[in-house]
């Protein structure tokens, strides 16, 4: 019940971006170096190491593989921004005084992204990991502002959750609001505090590419920098040396585009994004801006497509209505 009403009867914002022809040329060098080390020559004489955001790509980079008959891993340009905490309320970086236990966060199996308190401390957890939330809400006053929900959930569902029902997810940014959410809670639950995961040099959000079985699993604690082998990424410690491939854009541009829904379907559903998506498409088509040209979402920065806009004007009977403004 909780889930149905929290899509009715809101206008959401969210980005597309319009991808027109911008093709990427990739390098092959066999010559083995440690990431950083393969990206300075990267950015020196070409653009930058190899960034694959198409199957059309993926294809490039596998002819410059078999060109040089070349059939070993090397580094592509993924990393994991391990230092990019901050918090949902605000999107403001995490702050000099923190309370995670000793030696966390520690990415353990490779996949914490989002962070839980207990009756102690915090901890990096993986985000889809379920637990109960504390909120926070701007209207109360007092410790009452801090608001312990018992659900348990995922970390984007709690932000979800929290930013419909108060403001957001709880940030904890001195000792006193650190004591009062540690006696609300029992055991580990959310707070409002996330990071980066994987993402690729031009800080787009990693995708097209699959992980081989069982990666990433950060096997050596720092494993942040990734690898393509037989068509499939890997971690691997940044000091490593490989070989790696570079790429350069060849022709083309990209521009983002902010897009207003209406609906009272559940956004986040992928075959609801799909045929907004193919809306767009058609818009676009329609004002001939779609040529030689694909669309998609652009993720923002916590991982979501979409954001809640609070609008006064939503009538009763627009249940069913989908405005995009171009």
């Amino acid at each position: 019940m909780m889930e149905k009403r929290m899509y009715s009867l809101l206008f959401f914002t969210g980005l597309v971006t319009l991808v027109q022809s911008v093709p990427h040329k990739y390098y092959l060098i066999q010559q083995g170096k440690t990431w950083s080390d393969a990206q300075a020559y990267c950015r020196v004489t070409h653009t930058d190491l190899a960034i694959v955001e198409s199957n059309e790509d993926m294809v490039r980079l596998q002819n410059e593989a078999q060109r040089q008959q070349f059939n070993s891993s090397a580094w592509i340009g993924l990393w994991n921004d391990i230092h990019s905490w901050r918090w949902s309320l605000g999107n403001e970086p995490l702050g000099s005084e923190t309370f995670w236990y000793f030696n966390e966060p520690n990415n353990g199996g490779g996949n914490q992204a989002c962070a839980a308190t207990d009756t102690r401390q915090w901890s990096d957890k993986a985000c889809t990991d379920k637990y109960p939330v504390v909120c926070f809400d701007e209207n109360k006053a007092g410790t009452e502002r801090f608001i312990y929900v018992p659900n348990s959930m995922t970390w984007l569902e709690a932000q979800s959750y929290c930013r419909q029902y108060h403001t957001d997810l709880t940030s904890v940014k001195s000792l006193t609001e650190n004591n009062i959410v540690k006696g609300l809670i029992s055991g580990y639950s959310w707070i409002g505090l996330f990071r980066d995961s994987w993402k690729w040099t031009d800080k787009t959000n990693f995708s097209t590419v699959s992980w081989v079985t069982g990666k990433p699993d950060n096997a050596l604690k720092v494993e942040n920098c990734g690898y393509i082998i037989n068509n499939q990424a890997a971690d691997a410690l940044c000091s490593d040396v490989k070989p790696f491939f570079c790429c350069s854009d060849i022709t083309g541009q990209k521009q983002t585009i902010r897009v207003k829904i209406q609906s009272s379907q559940d956004v986040k559903d992928p075959a609801v994004k799909a045929m907004i998506l193919k809306q767009i498409y058609q818009k676009l088509k329609d004002h001939e801006m779609a040529e030689n040209s694909t669309v998609k979402w652009a993720e923002q920065r916590d991982g979501e497509v979409f954001h809640k806009k609070k609008d006064n004007n939503i009538g009763a009977g627009n249940e069913n209505q989908q405005r995009c403004d171009l």
